[in-house]
């Protein structure tokens, strides 16, 4: 009885222990450990990369993030509670880092009340979801110790790749209102369509201004000026076409004094082609150069032509829509990690850029400069005249692709002492005191002509003008009129990451490969080629055989001959030859394609018994050996004792 007792005795007080030691550590895990996150995401979804550790390191004074977030939302679509949930957790993890310096404040707007009204004052994108009409929200809004402001009007399911750029972007922005200065000179709409805007039709900027504006304090400089203005920091100049001296003048002075410079050339600009304007009237040269400049700087735009890639080529149709016929397009380009610098921080994160009939930039011999490529072809590439593309045959120019088997350099890095273009003088014109109301002083002369670089220059030249274009990059979506950016390639994250390096502030930079994670299936698009390839093939030989019939058909005709019956037999038997002939050519294409289709659902059939059952078998194996092993033990144990 009394060792019954005890052994309850030290049952209790075991369980007893149980209970203080469970208490104890979830105490202690909650003061000492609740900072403590594992992230096991292959995309590292909830840590923070080190250049937003970097940016709220450098936040000086507070700033107040309100998280404005009807629960109503998630109750009705779980995939925005879900979205939501990640980013309350994003937005403590960011007040924990910043140790004090960000203010995090979780609002819930219910309708008709004071927290609804400060979410409207400050712009948030108020979305009905019954007939009610209440409104539920799920933005941001950030205001720092000067009453800056920034918001995030509705966060996007659509965009949930980007949030920590887009949380680090508003956070960065209002940590440091002093922007970087870009002066923009450009003869392409960027700031909108004025002739679409003279139709009625609204005034559209490209997603590129409009993120830019969001960064820098963005200043147009028209394409005619005499002098960049002194607070510029980076000069942008975008498809430049017959500039005068005065202006050459202006931006070779600006540069040797030690302005860094991002240049937009192109052989042949779409995006001009597509949207002419009173600088570019229709059927005028689609072309822009800066050789002059280039050739002080040491390199120089091979003109006129194109940089044709088949291996990085876009598919598109080259039939109609009834009669849908895919070809790889080798002057559209998708060029991946392979064809992107990763030894430059311009594009060392990037995942895709994406190209249109983009020309060839190339070092100048016995240049003192340093041409480091950033964007370039794989080896499967050839040069193209540019006016191959005016009215472009995609099937004919693949058909007549042969490779150079080198690489061909799109976007440069461009450093190094450099002296000017203007060895014989000043142009007349270009009295540089002609500059901006902030920048004159009376009386005061003309600047003196710097002859070489002080120090070195930096210029990133690239030889497409359509990269900026948002057909080639970007879909933009009505939300209850919030124009949305969805990026399906890094076109504006390179922009920006140039102007950041150019400018010296590269906090942002590393945030925006999360962004386009593309992850194809580079395997099935393989197999779809090489298909695709033998279809082509076969539809070529087909043609070739009608052609041989017609010419059969012609033959006969022009025989003269008195026999007419004898003609019409003829020509009925070779038109029942080729029927016959496109019968058995239709079956061939057909059990080509059969088998394109094979080849693609074996591969996902393999990835789905992996993906699902594989894993359930080898635990069940795994249980099973481990259950043999066991009862092999205890028939041992059994035969020993």
């Amino acid at each position: 009885m009394n060792l019954h007792m005890s052994r309850r005795i030290v049952a209790l007080a075991s369980l007893a222990a149980a209970v203080v030691l469970f208490v104890a550590v979830n105490v202690v895990a909650g003061n000492w450990l609740a900072d403590l996150r594992v992230d096991l995401t292959q995309e590292g979804l909830y840590t923070l990369s080190p250049a937003t550790r970097a940016t709220l390191a450098k936040i000086s004074e507070p700033v107040t993030l309100r998280f404005y977030y009807s629960p109503q939302l998630g109750r009705e679509v779980p995939s925005y509670g879900v979205f939501a949930d990640r980013v309350r957790e994003m937005l403590q993890e960011y007040a924990a880092v910043a140790k004090g310096k960000i203010v995090l404040q979780m609002l819930d707007p219910q309708p008709f009340s004071p927290v609804e009204d400060r979410a409207v004052a400050f712009g948030l994108q108020g979305v009905p979801l019954d007939q009610s009409g209440a409104q539920v929200y799920f933005g941001l809004a950030g205001t720092n110790s000067t009453d800056d402001q920034a918001i995030i009007p509705f966060f996007q399911t659509d965009r949930e790749r980007f949030l920590e750029y887009d949380l680090t972007k508003l956070i960065a922005g209002l940590a440091n209102p002093h922007k970087t200065v870009v002066g923009l000179a450009t003869q392409l709409p960027l700031e909108g369509d004025v002739m679409a805007a003279m139709q009625g039709r609204p005034l559209v900027p490209y997603v590129v201004l409009e993120q830019m504006q969001q960064l820098y304090d963005v200043q147009t400089l028209g394409t005619d000026f005499a002098a960049v203005p002194s607070n510029v920091d980076v000069l942008m100049l975008v498809h430049p076409q017959k500039l005068s001296d005065k202006t050459l003048y202006a931006i070779d002075q600006f540069v040797l004094k030690g302005g860094r410079a991002l240049v937009f050339v192109d052989p042949d600009s779409e995006t001009q082609r597509l949207h002419p304007s009173q600088l570019n009237p229709p059927g005028m040269p689609n072309d822009s150069n800066l050789d002059k400049l280039f050739a002080a700087w040491g390199l120089r735009l091979v003109p006129k032509m194109v940089a044709a890639d088949r291996a990085n080529a876009e598919r598109v149709n080259a039939g109609s829509e009834t009669n849908v016929q895919p070809v790889d397009y080798v002057g559209w380009l998708t060029l991946k990690a392979d064809g992107l610098s990763r030894d430059n921080p311009i594009t060392a994160d990037l995942s895709q850029i994406n190209v249109a009939t983009p020309g060839v930039l190339e070092p100048l011999p016995g240049a003192k400069t340093t041409f480091a490529p950033l964007i370039s072809t794989s080896t499967d590439s050839m040069e193209i005249p540019a006016d191959k593309f005016q009215t472009p045959d995609p099937a004919a120019l693949l058909a007549a692709f042969k490779p150079g088997g080198k690489k061909l350099v799109i976007a440069a890095q461009i450093t190094g002492p450099a002296a000017t273009a203007f060895p014989d003088g000043p142009p007349k014109g270009s009295d540089q005191s002609k500059v901006a109301a902030t920048d004159k002083k009376d009386d005061a002369p003309p600047p003196a002509q710097i002859k070489t670089a002080a120090k070195p220059i930096d210029v990133v030249a690239v030889a497409d003008t359509d990269i900026l274009d948002d057909r080639f990059w970007v879909q933009v979506q009505n939300f209850f009129g919030q124009r949305v950016a969805v990026p399906s390639a890094n076109n504006g994250d390179f922009v920006t990451d140039a102007i950041d390096v150019l400018a010296g502030g590269a906090d942002l930079i590393g945030l925006r490969s999360r962004g386009t994670a593309v992850r194809p299936f580079t395997l099935v698009q393989a197999i779809q080629r090489a298909a695709d390839e033998r279809y082509q093939a076969s539809e070529k030989g087909l043609e070739d055989k009608l052609k041989d019939t017609e010419q059969k058909l012609k033959d006969l005709r022009d025989k003269g001959t008195h026999q007419a019956g004898a003609v019409d037999a003829a020509q009925n038997q070779a038109i029942e030859n080729f029927r016959a002939q496109l019968l058995t050519t239709r079956r061939q294409l057909r059990q080509v394609q059969l088998a394109e289709r094979e080849d693609i659902d074996r591969l996902q059939n393999w990835v789905e018994f992996f993906d699902i059952a594989f894993i359930p078998i080898l635990v069940a194996f795994a249980a099973l050996a481990i259950g043999s092993v066991r009862l092999r033990r205890r028939q041992r144990r059994a035969e020993t004792g």
